[in-house]
């Protein structure tokens, strides 16, 4: 095995570049868990469940704003003959931000209609004046992450669409903390975060590029179209991972919301695994498949499926077994999150034995398929949660979660085995 992984050139860098992805992805779960630890230490547990109910729209603005953008750069730009191609970035970069800042004008008007009549939470509008000056930089942020994953630069990639947003939250947080103690902090200090990273992330891609053109022989209208499928498909995963929280936000109080998002929070580190080796693994597939390279096509679903589930496995049996130590940590009153981590858990189970199905699809220009397999997933998490979260709560939202989840990977992983004669899942022989 030894022997294999060092003349294998593409496993090897799986596996090099994949840990160091991990290594800044746990940098960035270290930070989010210790901004989640800060505001309920200086604030309480209710100002961060109104942090957590906007972050859930500023998420799902974000994606909404990049268009789809970042996914298709990686396909655009694993072609060797797109590599000296530089003013379609640019341009493209224009268009996410001018979309993503009409969406922050619409959130901005309707702060009021959302804090009062659909939260019943008054105390959240002023949040919602910081979290929309936020969106159109974290778009910026999103689509120069893309690019650079696109160019195998994937510690910057996981560092702008991970770890570096709550890396720099946390420095300011403590920072304007020290300097007065005020709620609206928590979210001022994310929105300072997020600038500057988009200062980072931009500033590095011109560097990239030499300097700004605006000068393309490519379409840059006909590039949005074809990005548009990615876009739907991720603002509906994204929505998948957030429209518990939104549904939580309306029928329970801002301290259940809380206690769910840390146990969500948690869960969310087995799928770690899956996102360091997709970062590496998507310019590849691409390339190997519009090459028509098989072989390797199908070598790097295997092995990447493999590693992925086995760690998994393990990530998962220990944090059941030490789920009260964890939880305890951010306060008692985290303890009621015990079963609503283990549900969690049990979804991102399944979600690593499907293997990497979305990014499978969308590199093999299947993205309309994966899109309405998404769609097909978010209806039934949307029906599950209006219907556990009124009797259920926080529980409820993590069994809608957690299903729908298993729905939308082993729906993918059947078309690509039926439909393609892909095995994307994890093969017991």
């Amino acid at each position: 095995m030894k022997v294999n992984l060092t003349k294998d050139g593409d496993k090897k860098e799986i596996l090099s570049k994949g840990f160091l992805f991990l290594i800044i992805r746990l940098l960035g779960l270290f930070a989010g868990y210790t901004f989640t630890y800060l505001v309920v230490k200086f604030y309480g547990t209710e100002v961060y469940g109104l942090v957590v109910l906007c972050f859930s729209l500023f998420v799902f603005s974000g994606v909404l704003g990049r268009l789809g953008i970042d996914v298709n750069l990686v396909k655009f730009y694993s072609s060797p003959e797109n590599g000296s191609e530089k003013g379609l970035f640019f341009r493209v970069v224009l268009k996410s931000i001018v979309v993503s800042s009409i969406i922050a004008l619409a959130l901005y008007w309707s702060r009021h209609l959302l804090s009062e009549d659909l939260f019943n939470k008054p105390d959240m509008e002023p949040f919602l004046f910081w979290l929309t000056v936020s969106i159109p930089f974290w778009s910026l942020t999103l689509v120069c992450a893309g690019y650079l994953r696109a160019l195998k630069m994937n510690h910057w990639f996981a560092f702008f669409n991970n770890s570096g947003r709550f890396v720099l939250t946390v420095i300011i947080l403590a920072v304007l903390w020290s300097l007065s103690d005020n709620p609206l902090d928590a979210i001022r200090a994310h929105t300072y975060g997020v600038i500057t990273l988009s200062v980072l992330a931009f500033a590095l891609c011109v560097k990239k590029h030499g300097g700004i053109t605006l000068k393309t022989q490519q379409n840059t209208w006909f590039f949005l179209k074809e990005s548009f499928p990615m876009m739907l498909s991720a603002s509906m995963i994204i929505l998948l991972g957030w429209v518990d929280t939104f549904v939580l936000g309306i029928y329970e109080n801002q301290t259940e919301i809380g206690i769910y998002n840390v146990a969500l929070k948690i869960a969310t580190f087995t799928s770690f695994t899956l996102q360091a080796i997709n970062s590496i693994l998507a310019p590849k597939l691409a390339k190997s498949y519009k090459e028509g390279n098989t072989p390797s096509f199908t070598k790097l679903i295997r092995f990447s499926t493999k590693i992925n589930f086995f760690i998994t496995i393990a990530v998962v049996a220990l944090l059941v077994l030490s789920h009260h130590w964890i939880l305890s940590i951010f306060g008692k009153e985290f303890l009621g999150g015990s079963i609503i981590l283990i549900v969690l858990c049990g979804g991102q189970l399944v979600n690593s034995f499907a293997g990497s199905v979305g990014v499978i699809l969308q590199m093999t220009g299947k993205q309309k398929v994966f899109q309405n397999i998404v769609l097909t997933a978010l209806f039934l998490n949307i029906i599950l949660n209006f219907a556990l979260i009124p009797e259920y709560g926080g529980l409820g939202a993590a069994i809608a979660t957690a299903a729908s989840m298993a729905c939308r990977n082993v729906l993918a992983a059947g078309y690509l085995k039926s439909k393609m004669g892909i095995v994307s899942y994890y093969n017991f022989k």
